[in-house]
């Protein structure tokens, strides 16, 4: 039988029906347990010729079918997207401290204000808020419900057809949107890419070895592997390595279960599997994401299905459930329609499905090349007022998957912090800046590609 019964150490109908009686007050209060070795048949007549317990029953069934059933026929190995839930509000304020800034040593206190300044510290926000409000329904009949006490086994058949399909559903929903969204931002360049070079020829030892390299330096700050541009490190233990299912069956084939030396030839972080990164259900996303679904292009998932493995932040997705229900973040619900002798059962679920901008993240490819070709910033020129800021924009031309985050500075006329430019690449300009100065423009700033420092471009801003 498909639901694993030793959940909750149930073993048969009988210690299942004694479960849902002692669950439900009504039931509990009015109802001899069933006598184990002896018919439940009498259960059901009574269960069912009596609104109130089918009610009772009903209602029981679905509080505990998630507790029953959410074991799930098949896990979902990206759980570990699931971040939390939401008892109050609406969205997820994410907050992150980068390096503090650094200035010159001045003797002169006395001459300066500095010591007296505000030492704002550089924090990066980002809201995710609910963006996700789905429900399930499945529908049982009275006959349905009188015939799960005649033979053995078949209280167990009707919580599955009541609940199971509900929650498998949800579970199947988490992965495919999950896999979505990293893919559309692999496709989008906000991840960076390291393409394995001879891909075909390589043995699966020096795929790995290449993998591991990226995974150490993952570990120590750097604004490479996030699209924000934070100097953020991700320890071993906080790295997830989702792996190609063929990728990880040559991985483990050629490389752990030859090697004497185990230990080292295994990944430090945690390895979990996927199935294919180009293949998608694209009708079902329709279906969950409508306007906000893209169609992957036949160049993308080609693309997309040479991608062996991805490392990934524990903390990269930002998926939270909404709490609708005390005791759960789904909210189950049922309505009998006496005219078709019919219970109608709904899983609803709320919440937010995002990724953080914060977090590290790196993707591997087989033979698809990565690079930068240009970058462009608009506008290339402004003439700008003391006081004011203004957003620059910086367009990367690019090869493959290739990270399109940039660094924003200013390599000319900062005056020593009065004029600032942060990593959204909006400058600002501090209201005693000294527009003296005969050299024009008075600022230059630069933007430079986080993949390759090679390619940069620059603009500049006349301050009046």
């Amino acid at each position: 039988m498909a639901i694993k019964k030793d959940k909750l150490k149930i073993t048969n109908d009988t210690e299942l029906l004694s479960y849902i009686i002692n669950s439900n007050p009504v039931l509990s209060a009015e109802l001899d347990l069933p006598i184990q070795g002896q018919s439940i048949k009498p259960y059901g007549k009574l269960i069912s010729d009596n609104e109130r317990y089918r009610n009772a029953f009903i209602n029981t069934v679905n509080l505990i079918g998630l507790t029953l059933i959410k074991r799930n026929y098949w896990d979902n190995p990206w759980d570990f997207a699931e971040r939390g839930t939401l008892t109050r509000g609406q969205s997820v304020r994410e907050l992150i401290n980068d390096l503090c800034n650094v200035y010159d040593y001045n003797e002169n206190l006395d001459n300066t204000t500095r010591f007296l300044e505000n030492a704002v510290p550089n924090v990066l926000n980002y809201i995710h808020s609910i963006n996700y409000q789905k429900f399930y329904e499945v529908s049982t009949s009275d006959e349905q419900l009188a015939m799960a006490f005649d033979t053995e086994g078949a209280l167990f058949d009707y919580v599955e057809n009541c609940i199971s399909m509900l929650y498998e559903s949800k579970t199947y929903d988490d992965y495919i949107i999950n896999k979505y969204m990293l893919c559309r931002r692999i496709l989008d360049g906000t991840v960076p890419a390291f393409e394995i070079v001879d891909y075909n020829t390589k043995t699966a030892r020096e795929r790995v070895s290449f993998m591991k390299s990226i995974s150490n330096k993952m570990t120590f700050r750097s604004p490479f592997f996030n699209p924000a541009g934070v100097r953020r490190a991700t320890k071993f233990d906080d790295q997830i390595f989702l792996l190609n299912t063929e990728f990880e069956a040559d991985m483990s084939t050629e490389v752990l279960a030859t090697s004497f030396f185990r230990d080292e030839a295994d990944l430090k972080s945690r390895a979990v599997l996927c199935d294919d990164f180009g293949n998608h259900d694209n009708e079902r996303l329709l279906m969950l994401l409508g306007n906000d679904y893209t169609a992957f292009t036949e160049e993308e998932l080609i693309s997309l299905k040479n991608i062996p493995a991805v490392i990934i932040s524990k903390e990269w997705f930002m998926n939270y459930n909404y709490s609708l229900d005390a005791n759960s973040s789904y909210k189950m619900t049922e309505f009998y329609n006496p005219v078709t002798l019919r219970n109608n059962h709904y899983l609803h679920t709320w919440g937010i499905k995002s990724t953080s901008p914060f977090e590290n993240c790196a993707v591997f490819t087989a033979g698809v090349a990565v690079g930068v070709n240009s970058i462009t910033i608009s506008p290339s020129e402004i003439t700008l007022a003391a006081g004011l800021s203004n957003k620059f924009n910086a367009v990367v031309e690019t090869t493959g998957f290739c990270n399109k985050a940039v660094v924003w500075s200013i390599t000319k006329g900062g005056q020593n912090g009065k004029a600032s430019i942060n990593e959204d690449g909006t400058l600002k300009i501090s209201a005693d800046y000294n527009t003296s100065e005969v050299t024009i423009p008075q600022i230059e700033i630069k933007a430079t590609s986080v993949y390759d420092t090679t390619k940069s471009a620059t603009a500049s801003v006349t301050v009046v």
